[in-house]
């Protein structure tokens, strides 16, 4: 394998919607060799983003390490995430407090937002340090006032990914605390929004289901939200509760189905069954192309 080849296969795996298993060994190669070639911490990085994608932990973690010890930035942001959520099976609050701060410390103001907001989660709820809603409150207000400008801020992001929908739902969670309802919905409506399209290219990240299902439930539980319509992350809401919501794609209806079992949800589609709605995010196809990668297309949504 040459060098050249190695970036094509890279290019042509990031340009693809769907991979074989001959494309993932592919890619997984040309990564190793270019690794093995240069030691650059951006193809350890995208090595690590594969096996994230793959839900394998054990080599997340190991790659994300591997660019961290080139204090590549980004790796410090899923080093911190991977212990805030025990990716790999434990929950490790000090050491994701560390990697947060270290991503805190980024010079691109995007990456550097996103560590500083779970740092301000972790005041809110007192992980690793004390509990501080006083701090969590002025953090959040001002990150979300930073994303609110971005032409003033340093960063090789795209002004379109800003603001970040995380920021949205927790100033959403603070306005309703003060009783201003118009503008925590307002808030929501925008999370729930850039949610749907983070999920669209990646259902797999740590964290996205489960924020969207917050800002869904509590956008509920503030307004008649059914004036809007009913889409297919309104299954947050419904699943409560024995249902099934029906849509078309591409002429045909296809139905989600939740039913009771044991007390608990489980979910029903196009013949598959799944234990609750985060797998049936994660993994519902159809024609081989996720479910919330074709959420824009889907249309003609009924609740039973």
């Amino acid at each position: 394998m040459t060098v050249n080849e190695a970036r094509g296969i890279i290019t042509d795996y990031y340009l693809a919607e769907s991979h074989t298993a001959d494309d993932k060994f592919l890619f997984v190669e040309a990564e190793h060799f270019l690794i093995d070639k240069f030691h650059d911490p951006n193809d350890m990085h995208n090595l690590a983003w594969h096996y994230a994608e793959e839900r394998n932990f054990g080599l997340y973690r190991k790659y994300l390490e591997m660019s961290a010890g080139y204090n590549f930035y980004p790796a410090f942001e899923g080093l911190g995430y991977l212990w805030y959520y025990g990716q790999t099976g434990t929950v490790d609050y000090e050491k994701a407090f560390y990697y947060f701060s270290k991503g805190a410390e980024c010079p691109d103001d995007y990456l550097r937002i996103s560590c500083e907001y779970k740092l301000a989660d972790m005041y809110h709820y007192g992980y690793f340090v004390e509990k501080d809603e006083k701090r969590y409150r002025a953090m959040i207000e001002r990150l979300y006032d930073e994303v609110s400008h971005p032409e003033n801020l340093e960063t090789i992001i795209p002004a379109e990914f800003l603001p970040n929908p995380g920021l949205c739902f927790r100033l959403a969670e603070i306005r309703a605390s003060e009783g201003r309802i118009s503008e925590s919905v307002s808030l929501l409506r925008d999370a729930r929004i850039i949610f749907a399209e983070y999920l669209h290219d990646n259902p797999s990240w740590w964290g996205n289901i489960e924020e969207m299902e917050s800002v869904v439930m509590l956008l509920h539980e503030l307004s008649l939200e059914w004036e809007c319509g009913v889409d297919l992350y309104d299954l947050f809401w419904l699943s409560k509760y024995e249902c099934s919501l029906s849509f078309c794609y591409n002429g045909i209806r296809f139905t989600v189905e939740c039913i009771s079992e044991n007390r608990n949800i489980v979910i029903r589609f196009n013949n598959k069954w799944y234990r609750d709605l985060q797998s049936f995010f994660e993994k519902a196809r159809i024609g081989g192309r996720p479910i919330t990668a074709l959420y824009p297309e889907l249309i003609d949504f009924e609740v039973a």
